[in-house]
């Protein structure tokens, strides 16, 4: 599509009436595919929305949570309702207000936006005295939410909403009333669900995990549309501020002075700008600090000494007149742009490539002093990343074909070796950061993570000439998308990790249960039936009582009393005072036990048996005469308990199973790496099916040892305990990681000056 504004004159409304007749409909196109963008993003983000309020409201309602403990029955009973009730309404009321969203859009022109006139962030508040105390609340909230969102994409929604003035010609649109912003979809959103008798709190809940669901994601959706916009040439004049640039270099001023290795006079080099043509120059250009450029310097000679003579020279003849930083510059432009579109090979030298295009007849001019420098330091600089154990070999090749693009960056603007905040250094260090997950596994399946950092790597290559700019630009956007991911990965890392502690919850309390039962039957004889019994079935009852103890603390004392009431009935009485005491709790005694099996669903086929022999047992240990005996009680054989078994607490047993487990393990230096592996730690191994995997640690258990690692997606990946993850670290099937305890530039620089110093001497990182 041609230029909007060109073709159709929309802006000054002077174009004919057959070329505002076809920008209606290229305006109904653009429209349209607005819409479908913002539609596709919607579903999901409200399909999200809904399992995730349907989860809480789940768990509220005291249908398998533990959550619920502190509220009242009136309390649960509401949140039942509010369950059943979104369960109806989620079925329609995506749709439904979809269908708003697109009419706010389509209605626009005529200012007609649904929802748009409610309260908003930008508003007077002193109507909110008009409303109730509880409307108040509600309002504030919701204004909150539309404030925070708006905050949070302040940048992206400046440009989408230039961008709709422009192509609806209209005057300055508010926030309030943007289509596509915060507070016209939260209002859509508050005007449906006003409309459903849900409770209050229920209301409440459904804005905040609207706002943070879907408002929080909508950066994505606005980046879509604005993208749309552009290609379609909606492009009005944004006032945008610039990163402060240096200037130009002229090559006259590559003056080394006294720096070791170099000639000249007293001045060292001035830095470069802006390689456009005809820019004036406001501001003489900052030198690089002689503390810096000495060190450059000395990387260099470094460098070249490390490397082959070919690789420093080449392999062409030099002669002639310096060549000029502006000319080369343009030269590792091109070299880019065409990396950009047939691959970037970055086994090849950065000198080869250059020389292979200035070359002529095998010669070529030489390189000024400091180009000569700054060429040998950046590629020192990528030989380390592209050895750097932290990164997967993926991410360092990825990185890896930004060695002229950053060439470039130093050789415009000198502060890359200055500033830790120079925006190259920020976009290279997110890419380190985010990728230290990444693994063979993303290449196959294309994880979103991986596919930013391509779509980011490609942008610099084909769209990066000389403004410096681009960088500061792609970081924030990366890390705007991160940071949406990041929210996606910690919910479903936490989710992982609760279904580790759930598991390893449920075997400790087994194991609690058996200490209980074990605790009582110390010193007793008492028939086998019953043993059995107490292994095979009230065990199970005790297990689900410890679990609901929390929420239903008398269920645990009823199973722990049946418990004991039950041993006492079947093992011999020491006075007729408890023997009686037995006889009148007999009925009782027996209702319990099966209403304790009832809780379990325990088999009535089974449960039958037993009630009936235990009956025969106690009329035989009471000396009831109960004429017909079921069973046989006289022939019933004893079992006595060890008097020793629960000599100890469960605590303690369970650290002396700690303990002698980690005893057993060697003496040596992978044993020490597994013990001391910290949260946030990552290893890397090869799966089951011979792929290169990453798994990073998020929980480790202080009772049992063991560990859960999650990918980078927070997926549960590995559940293995201490000992196993020494013998496969000694086994060399899996190999420690780690985390970054230093972004990638640092830690790269930091290399470099430790090539430079003798063996034992200390280095600080920049």
């Amino acid at each position: 599509m041609k230029n909007v504004e060109s073709k159709f004159n929309f802006k000054g409304q002077q174009g004919t009436k057959s070329s505002l007749s076809v920008f209606s409909i290229e305006k109904e196109k653009i429209l349209q595919s607005a819409i479908n963008v913002l539609t596709a993003n919607l579903q999901e983000f409200l399909a999200v929305q809904g399992e995730k309020v349907e989860q809480s409201f789940f768990d509220a309602a005291d249908l398998g949570s533990m959550e619920a403990s502190s509220l009242k029955f009136e309390k649960i009973e509401a949140r039942t309702d509010d369950l059943k009730l979104f369960k109806k309404v989620n079925k329609y009321l995506p749709s439904i207000y979809i269908d708003s969203v697109v009419k706010n859009l389509k209605n626009f022109s005529q200012e007609k936006i649904i929802g748009g006139e409610a309260q908003s962030s930008d508003e007077d508040w002193s109507t909110l005295e008009l409303l109730a105390a509880d409307e108040m609340d509600t309002q504030l909230l919701i204004d909150s939410c539309i404030s925070n969102a708006e905050s949070n994409l302040s940048k992206i929604l400046y440009s989408v909403q230039r961008r709709i003035e422009f192509l609806f010609d209209s005057n300055e649109l508010k926030a309030s009333k943007n289509p596509v912003g915060p507070a016209v979809l939260m209002n859509a959103y508050v005007e449906l669900i006003k409309e459903e008798p849900f409770s209050k709190e229920a209301s409440i809940h459904l804005y905040a995990t609207f706002e943070q669901e879907v408002l929080g994601k909508l950066a994505h959706a606005l980046e879509e549309i604005n993208t749309l916009f552009i290609k379609a040439n909606i492009l009005p004049k944004l006032k945008k501020q610039k990163i402060k640039k240096t200037e130009t270099v002229d090559k006259r001023q590559f003056n080394l002075g006294n720096v070791p290795g170099a000639g000249g006079g007293n001045q060292f080099p001035a830095a470069n700008s802006s390689i456009q043509s005809g820019q004036k120059s406001g501001k003489s250009a900052p030198s690089i600090e002689p503390v810096i450029y000495s060190s450059l310097v000395q990387m260099a000679q470094t460098y070249r000494v490390q490397s082959k003579e070919e690789l420093i020279n080449d392999g062409l003849a030099v002669s002639g007149a310096k060549f000029p930083t502006i000319e080369l510059i343009h030269t590792l432009t091109d070299i880019q742009k065409e990396g950009s579109v047939g691959g970037v090979d970055i086994k090849e030298s950065v000198r080869s490539q250059i020389g292979s295009k200035i070359q002529v007849d095998g010669h070529r001019q030489p390189y000024t002093e400091q180009d000569e420098v700054l060429i040998d330091v950046i590629a020192m600089f990528f030989d380390l990343i592209l050895k750097d154990k932290h990164l997967p070999d993926a991410v360092r090749a990825m990185i890896a074909q930004l060695q002229i693009p950053i060439l470039k960056v130093v050789m415009i603007d000198k502060e890359f070796f200055a500033k830790k905040a120079h925006p190259a250094r920020k976009f290279l260090n997110s890419l380190s950061h985010a990728g230290l997950g990444v693994s063979e596994k993303n290449m196959r399946i294309k994880h979103a993570v991986f596919e930013k950092m391509e779509e980011v790597v490609e942008r610099v290559l084909i769209d990066f000439d000389d403004d410096v700019e681009i960088f500061a630009e792609l970081h924030e956007e990366f890390e705007v998308f991160m940071s949406q991911q990041q929210h996606q990965i910690e919910l479903i890392e936490e989710r992982s990790r609760k279904e580790s502690k759930s598991a390893e919850q449920l075997e400790l309390t087994k194991r609690q249960a058996s200490y209980e039962v074990a605790l009582r039957l110390q010193g007793k004889s008492l028939p086998e039936f019953i043993r059995l019994f107490l292994d095979d079935a009230w065990k199970d009852v005790l297990v689900l009582a410890l679990l609901r103890r929390e929420r239903a603390p008398e269920e645990m004392h009823q199973c722990v009393s049946v418990l004991e009431r039950l041993i006492k009935s079947t093992t011999p009485f020491t006075n007729d005072e408890e023997r009686m005491d037995v006889i009148i709790d007999l009925t009782d005694l027996r209702d319990e036990i099966k209403e304790g099996l009832e809780s379990i669903s325990y088999d009535y086929h089974e449960s039958a048996p037993f009630l009936k022999e235990l009956e025969s047992w106690h009329n035989h240990n009471l000396g009831i005469d109960a004429g017909e005996k079921v069973g046989h009680a006289d022939d019933v054989a004893l079992v006595n308990i060890d008097a020793n078994i629960c000599a100890a607490t469960l605590e303690e047993d369970l650290l002396k199973e700690l303990e002698g487990e980690l005893s057993q393990m060697p003496d040596d230096k992978y044993s020490v790496m597994a013990n001391k592996m910290k949260m946030g730690d990552w290893v890397e191994y090869t799966n089951m099916e011979g792929l290169v995997v990453r798994a990073k640690l998020t929980w480790k258990s202080s009772v049992t040892s063991q560990c859960l690692f999650v990918n980078d997606r927070g997926v549960k990946a590995l559940d293995i305990n201490i000992a196993r993850l020494a013998d496969d670290f000694r086994e060399n099937k899996m190999g420690l990681v780690g985390q970054e305890k230093a972004p990638l530039v640092e830690r790269i620089l930091f290399g470099m000056k430790r090539l430079m110093k003798p063996k034992n001497t200390e280095v600080c990182i920049p």
